[in-house]
């Protein structure tokens, strides 16, 4: 998790994404611990891979990709109300998708942040 923390905070800091970088790091983190908590006992061998992309517009998306090519329960556990990983991301403001690799060996978890406009933020 140290790492991930470490990571993420260092590519928002070099990509200058001005969004909320404390917030999207949390969300990084929550999604490898899942990853690590859901994939990781099935896979103990197999790698999770984090990426960071930051679109012209500011957008954020994260997407954390491991060796378990389903998600059982997706939706349940966007929508959950108790405390969950994935339902502490949308408190965030994240939009979490998911989709399996084309070979069907591997799935990736994404969460956009989209970033407001400055002239939403000074309404």
């Amino acid at each position: 998790m140290r790492l991930a923390r470490l990571h993420a905070r260092t590519r928002l800091a070099i990509a200058g994404w001005p969004g909320d970088q404390e917030q999207a790091t949390q969300i990084v983190v929550e999604l490898m611990k899942n990853a690590i908590e859901h994939v990781r006992p099935q896979h103990p061998e197999d790698q999770l891979v984090l990426n960071l992309i930051v679109a012209e517009d500011e957008t954020l998306l994260i997407a954390v990709t491991d060796p378990s090519p389903t998600f059982p329960d997706f939706l349940t556990a966007i929508t959950a109300q108790k405390s969950t990983g994935l339902a502490a991301i949308r408190e965030l403001g994240g939009e979490t998708t998911w989709r399996p690799s084309d070979d069907g060996d591997t799935k990736t978890v994404q969460v956009l942040i989209r970033h407001p406009s400055p002239a939403a933020d000074s309404h």
